[in-house]
Order: structure tokens, then sequence, then C-alpha cells
């Protein structure tokens, strides 16, 4: 029947469903563009009883809207069938799945192969399935709202870096404003210097010349007679190049001159602080924590821990290393040193060698090393140095680090760490445990000046000193080898 229905739908000349149908006046009906191109050939003649059509063609709109119906309906079964799984053996539209096999099936599997299994109807799994993946997409829904709504944590990262940024910003215009405040200050000065010796010695002079102006006005104009010009005028020695300015005073050595006043406002420390790691608060220069007071620095959005531990910016790996803390009147606090992947991790955990952390605590009039037993002291220092030396161990001939601790003024050691490994790189860590007590970094005296300039041999004698023993131990190796030989 549906073969019947579309060939009463279909043109005579194409043999396609009617598009755009066109009746004549002899009742027979054509598709507009095939009656267009008959009619370039044979003019105005009927394609099918060859009927010459005087009448001009009208549209056929019922049977225009009947093939546009049946064109739609075909298409769509033909996609509903192209879509269609069917079985391979029977040619049935799969309906099921066996969950004992695992596969879809038809009816004919199902009361066949498949009689004894687990079946289930497919429309079944598929809404399953459909569960199932809604409830495994729901973290990645969050996470895409997340990012869209900016409460993500890569998010709050971001702002993080703009707020950073602009404090950051805010704070080298401070400084700067600082160098060049004292800049024109120095300018001004030195150049009030030169304005000064400019009148002086200008002055000098203009008034010698007034006063020989006038006495020798006054000696013409008595008539005395000949007055011979070299009579009153200066000696050589009175124009010599004192009479100048002295250019190489004001001049020589400009910037190094006003570089050495400026080391008592450009102080340096040792260890700067990372305000990335702190949850206390850090002072505006990086040296100084404590727990109270405003916190310059924001604690970063990366860190979910509170504790009070605060890290140095730079790794100390140079062969000695040396910064002294003042810890004032503090009664606890912990200074030291650590691994840089354990600070790079940011676990909370004890503060042990076995986790990396080597230093010493203070703990009232206690104190101790690290991992190991307390012990007490008379005199508690105002300023700590912390001291890490590589140092080379003749027994196993192998680098170690060493860590010391001394009262700063009076040089007298509290504590030593020996046998650090030399696996990574060692950063320094503050931990301010009393409230109203800070922890600073002291600065050190920084000369510049050619006195002060050290030779290769003075700057690493200690190395210097462990080659020299470790050739002469080789050599004495090799000389009684040579002596067993012969």
């Amino acid at each position: 029947m549906a073969d019947s229905l579309e060939d009463d739908l279909s043109c005579p000349v194409c043999c396609e469903i009617y598009q755009d149908p066109q009746l004549l006046s002899c009742g027979h009906t054509f598709c507009s563009q095939c009656l267009q191109k008959h009619w370039t050939v044979n003019t105005r003649t009927c394609p099918v009883c060859r009927r010459v059509s005087l009448q001009e063609p009208v549209a056929n709109l019922a049977l225009r809207n009947t093939s546009e119906t049946y064109q739609k309906e075909k298409e769509r079964q033909k996609k509903e069938s192209g879509s269609e799984v069917r079985c391979s053996q029977h040619g049935e539209k799969v309906k099921f799945l066996c969950k004992t096999d695992e596969e879809v099936i038809c009816s004919k599997c199902r009361k066949e192969s498949h009689k004894s299994h687990r079946v289930q109807l497919l429309r079944w799994t598929a809404r399953q399935h459909k569960d199932r993946t809604k409830v495994a997409l729901c973290p990645a829904e969050s996470i895409l709202d997340s990012l869209q709504n900016g409460t993500a944590q890569e998010c709050k990262v971001v702002k993080y870096i703009e707020y950073q940024a602009k404090q950051t910003e805010k704070k080298m215009k401070k400084e700067f404003e600082k160098l060049h405040q004292f800049l024109r200050e120095e300018e001004e000065a030195m150049r009030a210097a030169l304005r000064e010796e400019k009148e002086e010695k200008k002055g000098k002079l203009e008034g010698w010349i007034e006063q020989e102006i006038v006495s020798l006005s006054d000696q013409l104009m008595e008539n005395y007679g000949y007055i011979p010009w070299v009579q009153g005028r200066l000696s050589d020695s009175q124009l010599s190049s004192g009479s100048l300015i002295n250019v190489a005073k004001h001049v020589g050595n400009l910037r190094f001159r006003v570089w050495e006043k400026m080391k008592d406002l450009c102080p340096y420390y040792p260890v700067v602080l990372d305000p990335n790691s702190a949850h206390v608060s850090v002072s505006d220069d990086l040296v100084c924590v404590s727990r109270s007071g405003p916190k310059s620095y924001s604690p970063s959005p990366l860190h979910s821990n509170t504790n009070l531990l605060v890290l140095g910016s730079e790794a100390q790996n140079s062969s000695v290393s040396c910064w002294d803390v003042e810890v004032g009147d503090s009664n606890h606090w912990t200074l030291g040193v650590c691994r840089r992947s354990v600070a790079e991790r940011n676990i909370t955990q004890p503060l042990t060698p076995q986790n990396g952390f080597w230093g010493l605590c203070r703990n009232g009039n206690c104190y101790n090393a690290l991992g190991s037993a307390p012990g007490w002291l008379m005199r508690h220092p105002e300023t700590m140095r912390v001291k890490l030396v590589k140092y080379h161990d003749m027994n196993n001939w192998r680098f170690y680090w060493m860590l010391k601790f001394l009262d700063a003024s009076s040089k007298s050691e509290i504590a030593c760490i020996r046998d650090i490994a030399l696996e990574s790189d060692l950063v320094p860590f503050l931990i301010p445990e009393d409230r109203n007590a800070p922890l600073r970094i002291v600065p050190v005296n920084v000369n510049m000046t050619k006195e002060n300039k050290f030779s290769f041999f003075e700057k690493h004698m200690h190395m210097l000193h462990l080659y020299v023993i470790g050739f002469l131990v080789v050599l004495w190796v090799l000389m009684v080898m040579r002596s067993s030989h012969h």
C-alpha cells in the first residue's frame, strides 16, 4: 500500500515525489521544474497526453500538502530504521541486554540461546546507565559551577595574585620613594656645598679686585706719578689652582660616596622571609615576624594549615651561611632549617630530623635541639646566631651539614647538630610562639671598599684545606701501594 501511495504522489516525468505540483487544463499534474524543462522543447504541450495547454497551470495545493507530509514521514522512518541496531543472526531489532553474557540480543535470541540467562530490557539498562552517568558527572558539574561563579580554588588564587601584585607594587613604590627622597636631599646638599665654595672663592677675589680699584684710583687722583701695575697684583702663588673650584672634591667618586651614605638607609639582611609561607604577621621589609600586630600580607589561599612556621625565601646552600635572629625577651620560639621539599608540601607534622627539620627550641628556661632532650642555660641570649657549615667527614669521605646555635653577643655555643645529609637545599625557618614577642632578622654590615677585598684563598680557605688533606692522603696511598709492589 505504501508503494501504491508513493506512485500516486510521484511526478510522471521525474518519477519522484511531487515538488511544487502544477495542474494543467487537461487534468495532469507535474512538478513545476519538470514542466518548465519540458516546455522549453515542446511548447505548452502535456508530457502525458500531448494536448496543448492554452491556460496557465495552477498550483495543486492539496497534492502539494499531501506530498510534503508523505516526504517528511518517509524521512522520519528512514532515520529511525537507520538508528536501530538489529541482530546479526535474526535481523530483528535488539530489545534486551543479557547481563550474563554482557551483550544485546533480540527476542529470538532470548528464547533460544539466552533462555536461562539474566535478561533485562534495553531501555531499563539505558536508564540505569544514564543515572550512573549523572552521578559520575556531579563532581564535574560542581567544579564547572565553581569555576563559572568564581568560587573555585583556582579563581581564588587568581584574585590573590592580583591582590599580591597591587600590594607589592605599593611597597616597591614606597621603598623607591625613600631612595628618591634621599637622593634629592643629597643632591641639594652637594649643590649647596658647591655654591658655598663658589661664593667663598669668588667673593674673595672680587673683594681684592674692589680693594685694588679703590687704592689705585686714590693714588692716581693724588698724582703720585707712575706706579708699576705689578706692585699691587696678587702673586702667582696666590692665584694658584687652589683659587678655583675643587671639581674633584665635588664630582670625584660621587656615586660611590653617595652609596656609602645610603648604607644606613639600605640595610642588607642575609635571610629574607617568605610571606607566602606565613599565617602570622610579617613586616613590610620581610625580616620580622610576630603572632600579634597587623598582617601586611594576607594568608595565601594555597595553604590550609594554620601553623606558625615562617620560611626563608631562599635556600642557604653556600659552604658557610650565618644569620642572627633577635629574639629579645621571648621565652618561647623555635629557629632552624628544614628541607625545601618539606616546606613546599606544607604539611603539618612534628618538627623532627626524621621529618626534615633541624633547629633549636626554647620553652621557658629549657633549650633543646629538635628531637633531643632539653637542657638549661643560666643566661638567656637576646640575639641568636644560626650558623650552617658544610664540612667533610674524614671517616666515610662524605660531606655533611653542621648546624650551630650561638649567643651572638658572647659567641658561646649553645647547641650543635652534625651529620645533616646533603640531600636537598635547606631553608631557614622561624616560629614565634610568644604572642607579643617578635623575632627579627638582624642586618649585617656590608663594606664594598678596596680594603675589604678578599683573595680566593681567604674566601675558600676551609675548602682548600680539605682538598690539600685529600691530595696528601691519596699521594700517601699511592706511595704505599708502590712500595708494596717492590
